[in-house]
């Protein structure tokens, strides 16, 4: 089996490379969201691995249920060695799906975005203007933009350590684990000593005579306080100076945690999206809208073809 790559299979999968959607709501406001990857993910992570010639697919009906089968080439019996799993039915474009689904799963087998079962249970209470209930059932409004949305994970050893996100108004909407501890270097700028002449019958402190040491203390002391310590101090007291004055600067540091967030910037699909909620006339609306829909689902995935499609009924209805 050649292998490009081979961390490309078990590197856990960058965030950009991770889409996230609304699973459930529940009567209270609090929505369950979903972490998923693309098949396109799969695939680029197949080509890193293995090359584009180097892997195949194979779908097959077992039982009335279809099956996806990843296929990787040993260049060294010239032999496929291959993993299989079955796909499950989506909501919509109900073949497409199952055969997406099914391929995803198979490369699950092999590595690929295993580490997202893994990710904690993301709950977020959603603001009042976020979600509303139709005929008693909770459901996403226009102002939950979950898409622009940032996330930030963090692993060690390859297991998920944390995973934060922030909405698009840039406040904390969720977050869990522990973030990595910043490591904070103390600079210590070259020090100056002037020399001071010889003068015969002047005899060195007690402290320098016990410590050698002491010199070095001292021009972390002045390093750190921009003067020299007080000519009695001695060496063990200067360095609980340092001490307190490093935690005292750290304890100054914003309690909150900080991280930081690529900026996004509207994409194609989002001038879709809010280009919905700019029709007054139902008429115009649903003309436009099923022009749209004819071109965008040749060029988009199947969940983002789902989005638009709940998002133009549920504005239709609204005009009707």
């Amino acid at each position: 089996m050649n292998m490009k790559n081979e961390n490309a299979l078990t590197r856990p999968l960058e965030i950009s490379e991770i889409d996230f959607r609304i699973q459930s709501i529940n009567n209270g406001g609090y929505a369950t969201i979903l972490a998923y990857k693309d098949a396109r993910t799969d695939m680029s992570r197949l080509d890193e691995a293995f090359g584009p010639y180097g892997w195949q697919k194979h779908y097959t009906v077992i039982n009335e249920s279809l099956f996806c089968g990843v296929g990787i080439l040993d260049e060294r019996t010239n032999n496929w060695v291959w993993k299989w799993d079955v796909g499950t039915e989506s909501m919509t474009e109900k073949e497409k799906g199952q055969a997406s689904d099914a391929f995803k799963r198979a490369c699950f087998n092999l590595g690929i975005g295993r580490e997202l079962y893994e990710y904690p249970i993301i709950n977020v209470k959603l603001n009042d203007d976020e979600w509303s209930k139709e005929g008693g059932k909770p459901k996403q409004t226009w102002n939950l933009k979950l898409k622009d949305w940032t996330w930030y994970s963090e692993f060690n050893d390859g297991k998920i350590s944390f995973l934060a996100a922030k909405d698009q108004n840039g406040k904390v909407r969720f977050q869990w684990g522990k973030l990595a501890e910043k490591k904070v270097e103390v600079k210590q700028e070259p020090v100056v000593v002037k020399e001071e002449p010889n003068i015969k019958g002047i005899l060195k402190t007690k402290h320098e005579e016990e410590d050698p040491d002491r010199e070095a203390a001292i021009a972390e002391y002045r390093a750190l306080f921009g003067k020299n310590p007080h000519g009695r101090m001695s060496t063990e007291n200067i360095m609980k100076s340092i001490s307190e004055k490093i935690e005292e600067d750290l304890s100054e540091e914003d309690d909150e945690i900080e991280f930081e967030l690529p900026k996004k910037e509207t994409s194609e699909k989002q001038e879709y999206l809010d280009k919905i909620k700019q029709f007054d006339d139902p008429e115009e609306f649903s003309n436009w809208a099923r022009e749209t829909l004819s071109i965008l689902i040749e060029s988009w995935d199947e969940d983002s073809v789902d989005e638009f499609k709940a998002l133009c009924n549920s504005h239709y209805k609204s005009l009707v």
